[in-house]
């Protein structure tokens, strides 16, 4: 997948970005919170960062797998781009839920 353009990426190209290199390396994401209100409005919304809860046991460090596309750790679950002052990464805790369920 094609690098985005960090300066001005959307949320919903960063998303992809990640999601594409993480699957690439074992690790099943999804999308939850602010940044799908953001993809679904088509940018109308804008969320800052990007929630993404784990869905496959982790068989790779982390913040390995994230620093081979740029990303450090700057807090203990988010993580920034040298180049996208504008959004950050979090793994959220899951499971991802709607509600109360």
């Amino acid at each position: 997948m094609k690098e985005p353009d960090w300066a001005r990426c959307t949320e919903e190209e960063l998303w992809k970005y990640v999601a594409t290199h993480l699957a690439k390396n074992g690790i099943d994401t999804i999308l939850v919170g602010g940044a799908v209100v953001a993809v679904y409005t088509k940018g109308v919304y804008r969320s800052g960062d990007l929630d993404f809860v784990l869905l496959t046991y982790l068989n790779k460090n982390l913040p390995e797998v994230m620093a081979q596309i740029g990303f450090k750790v700057s807090k203990s679950r988010h993580y920034s781009h040298p180049k996208c002052k504008h959004l950050i990464i979090d793994f959220a805790s899951g499971p991802p839920g709607i509600g109360d369920d």
